[in-house]
């Protein structure tokens, strides 16, 4: 699963064209949202990690209204220090995550990673991945899609680690289509002073 640019928690206020006054921490999340990319797998041997390891140690995803998966996503990095908040793509986690599932992670030290945890890093490609550590090596951890068949090209070390998930929140729709939606709306709403 890739993951969309981290969403600042800056409240200042930000005009974006055709979305009126959103909080910068939104602004950031739409553009995040439309700079989707694939995910990057590649033809390492293949190596599972049982679903029982994977239920152990990655949370499952709380189902809720496509806006409020952002702002519960928001709301929890913003009282947890040390957390980034992330949308992700792509379907190499089904199903655990799904396309667009909110995510947050915790920065944690590599020597507490275990096989069974979706952590976040940068991949091969240069952009974040949400994936699922299946076995450690010399060089690092191996790591791959819940759903993929082949594991990561790229391992993950202390250089490329952002994270550990610790909280998933499933829209029941797209957040990008609730964000404009609720722009929209902000937007059509004469203020009554």
């Amino acid at each position: 699963m890739a993951l969309s640019v981290r969403m600042q928690m800056s409240g200042a206020p930000a005009k974006i064209s055709g979305l009126g006054l959103i909080s910068r921490a939104i602004a950031r999340g739409v553009i995040g949202l439309v700079a989707w990319t694939g995910s990057a797998c590649a033809a390492q041997a293949s190596a599972k990690v049982s679903p029982e390891a994977v239920a152990a140690f990655s949370p499952v995803p709380v189902v809720v209204r496509s806006f409020e998966a952002i702002h519960l996503g928001l709301a929890y990095a913003a009282s947890h220090s040390g957390t980034r908040i992330f949308v992700g793509s792509g379907g190499s986690m089904l199903p655990l995550y799904r396309d667009q599932t909110v995510v947050v992670t915790q920065r944690i030290s590599m020597a507490d990673l275990r096989a069974g945890m979706t952590v976040a890093y940068v991949g091969e490609s240069g952009r974040p991945v949400a994936h699922v550590l299946v076995k450690k090596t010399f060089g690092g951890w191996v790591a791959m899609g819940f759903g993929n068949k082949a594991s990561d090209s790229a391992l993950v070390t202390r250089d490329n680690l952002i994270g550990v998930v610790v909280k998933a929140f499933e829209p029941t729709n797209s957040p990008l289509v609730a964000l404009l939606d609720e722009a929209r709306m902000r937007d059509s709403v004469a203020a009554m002073p």
